[in-house]
C-alpha cells in the first residue's frame, strides 16, 4: 500500500486495521493536501480534529436505504444466515429512522434513541411533515406489528446500530462547537489530500461507520465525475482497502468494481485469502471482484488447494524437452528419443511454497510475470 498511497497524485482514502500505513505516509501526502484521520476507536491515538456526519448524504429514501445496507453489511457476521423478512424489516426500519434523522436534522445517535423507546412516533410524524408519506407508512407499519413481531423486527435493527453504544467513538459522527466538519465532497473535488479510515474488529467496533464513510467518498467521487465533461475525475482517485473483509464490508463492491475504474476511480482490495473474501461476498461476488481486477497479485501464504490450482491454471504451462531410454524385449539394444512435454510453469505446491519477497502478478492483456518485491523503504523517493 505504501508505494501506490506516496504515488498517487490525486485524493487517497485508505482503511486499514493498524496505524503503520499512517505513520509511514502521512508526512508525504501532507505535501499533497490536507491529511484527515479518522480514527474513532483510538487505533492510533488521534486526537479528534474534526466529525464526520453519516447522514449528510441522506436525502431521500433511496440514499437512506442505501445507508442501511450498508450498516447491515458491517455489522452481520460474514456468511450468517437469518431470515428474510426479519433481516429486510430490520434495514427498512433503521432506513426510516436515517431519513427521520436527515429531515430533522439530527444527529445520527437519535435513531438509537428512537429503537429504544418503541412507543416514541416522532419519527413518524417527522416524515410526514417533511412529505416523506411512504417512509412514515412503512414506519408506521412496522411500529404497528404485533407485539412478538415487532420485538425481532426492532431486535434485529437495534443490531445495525449498535456501534453506537460506543459513546466515544460516536463523537466523530457528532457535532460539536468549534470543531470543522468533513465534507465528502469538498475532499472529492479539492483534488488533494488524504483521509485514513481506522478501526478493528472486536469489542467497540464502529467498522460500520467506517465503511460508511468510506462508501461516502467514493459516492461522492462518482457524483463528481459525472460532473466532469469526460465523465471521469480529472485527476484519478485512489482508495486503498487493506483488511476490506474485517473492516470494509461492502457489499456492492464486486458489482461496481469495473465502474470506478471508467470513472478514474482506482480501488485497491487487499485480503488474506481467496475463501476470506468470499465469506464476505460468496463466491459470485468474490469471483466478480477477481475478474473485474486489472491487475492481480498473489504474494504467498496461502494453502487452500482449489485457489492455488486455479491459480496455477491461470499461470499457464511451458514445454520441456524429455530424454527417453528404450530397451528391446532382449535388452540387447538401446534407444534414446526427444519428446516435448507440456508443464505446469507454477504447481501449487510451488504456490502454496513461494517464498518471502516474490509475488505472481497477473495484469490485463499480459502474460503472468513472477516478481521480485522491492519493500518501499528502499525504493521510496525515487
Amino acid at each position: 500500500m505504501v508505494p501506490r498511497i506516496l504515488a498517487a497524485p490525486g485524493v487517497v482514502v485508505a482503511t486499514s486495521n493498524k496505524r503503520d500505513v499512517l505513520d509511514v505516509t502521512r508526512a508525504d501526502r501532507a505535501a499533497s493536501g490536507p491529511v484527515w484521520v479518522f480514527d474513532p476507536q483510538g487505533i492510533a491515538d488521534e486526537p479528534q480534529r474534526f466529525w464526520w456526519d453519516p447522514l449528510g448524504q441522506v436525502t431521500d429514501a433511496v440514499s437512506a436505504d442505501a445507508l442501511a445496507q450498508v450498516l447491515a453489511d458491517a455489522t452481520r457476521e460474514p456468511g450468517s444466515t437469518g431470515s428474510a423478512f426479519f433481516d429486510n424489516a430490520a434495514r427498512e426500519l433503521v432506513a426510516s429512522l436515517l431519513l427521520a434523522a436527515a429531515r430533522a436534522r439530527r444527529p445520527v445517535t437519535v435513531v438509537h434513541r428512537w429503537l429504544t423507546d418503541q412507543g416514541d412516533d416522532e419519527a413518524v410524524q417527522i416524515l410526514r411533515d417533511a412529505g416523506d408519506t411512504v417512509s412514515a407508512e412503512t414506519l408506521q407499519g412496522l411500529l404497528n406489528l404485533v407485539p412478538e413481531t415487532r420485538s425481532g423486527v426492532v431486535g434485529g435493527a437495534a443490531q445495525l446500530v449498535g456501534f453506537m453504544r460506543n459513546t466515544r467513538a460516536m463523537l466523530w459522527v457528532t457535532p460539536a462547537p468549534g470543531v470543522p466538519e468533513l465534507r465528502p465532497e469538498e475532499l472529492v473535488a479539492a483534488g488533494g489530500g488524504t483521509l485514513y479510515c481506522l478501526s478493528q474488529e472486536g469489542q467497540g467496533s464502529v467498522s460500520a461507520i467506517v465503511t460508511a464513510l468510506t462508501v461516502a467518498v467514493t459516492r461522492a467521487a462518482l457524483d463528481h465525475a459525472k460532473t466532469r465533461p469526460s465523465g471521469r475525475l480529472p485527476v484519478p482517485m485512489l482508495i486503498e482497502l487493506d483488511e476490506a473483509a474485517n473492516i470494509c464490508r461492502w457489499s456492492e463492491l464486486p458489482a461496481q468494481y469495473s465502474h470506478f475504474g471508467s470513472r478514474g476511480i482506482c480501488v485497491d482490495t487487499v485480503l488474506q485469502s481467496w475463501s476470506q473474501g468470499t465469506r464476505v461476498w460468496g463466491d459470485a461476488g468474490m469471483s466478480a471482484l477477481w475478474s473485474a481486477s486489472n491487475v492481480k497479485v498473489y504474494a504467498g501464504g496461502v494453502t487452500e488447494a482449489r485457489f492455488l490450482s486455479d491459480l496455477s491454471t491461470l499461470i499457464g504451462e511451458h514445454w520441456v524437452d524429455s530424454v527417453q531410454v528404450t530397451s528391446s524385449a532382449t535388452g540387447s539394444s538401446t534407444s534414446r528419443g526427444r519428446a516435448a512435454q507440456a508443464r505446469q510453469i507454477a504447481t501449487a505446491a510451488d504456490l502454496m511454497a513461494l517464498p518471502a519477497g516474490r509475488a505472481w502478478v497477473l495484469a490485463s492483456g499480459c502474460r503472468p510475470v513472477l516478481a521480485r518485491l522491492v519493500p518501499y523503504w528502499q525504493n521510496k523517493g525515487k
